[in-house]
């Protein structure tokens, strides 16, 4: 018992050493995960295919252009999730609003920066 519990005591010193030696730089923004969702409006345009079928058509390009790395339709129905390549929400808003739903406010759309595993950096911090 009292072995397992010096383990623990040194397991917790040492993981806080390490966080408390990581260094305070902000990490890069890699990628953007961007979920969209058709406002209900979206539905009711009469002009709902033609618009559906240039929205395709304009991801592709996206995707095509390396802008895109992964698209999905969400599994509960609640419209797509992309991660793109893009080093700022800024710039990963550009990109969707270029879409033609995006551009006539047709969409509701959430923007998360994606950055590096930074607690993997316990794994590769020198010894105490």
């Amino acid at each position: 018992m009292k072995k397992l519990l010096l383990t623990t005591l040194l397991f917790a010193f040492a993981t806080t050493q390490v966080f408390a030696q990581a260094p305070s730089q902000e990490l890069p923004t890699t990628n953007i995960l961007v979920t969209v969702m058709f406002k209900p409006e979206a539905r009711e345009l009469e002009n709902f295919g033609e618009m559906m079928q240039n929205e395709v058509r304009d991801t592709v390009k996206l995707y095509l252009a390396g802008m895109i790395s992964q698209w999905c339709f969400r599994g509960d129905g609640g419209g797509v999730v992309f991660v793109l390549n893009a080093k700022s929400v800024e710039e990963a808003k550009t990109a969707i609003h270029t879409l033609p739903f995006a551009s006539r406010d047709l969409i509701i759309d959430e923007y998360i920066p994606l950055s590096p595993m930074a607690p993997l950096g316990m794994l590769i911090a020198p010894p105490m």
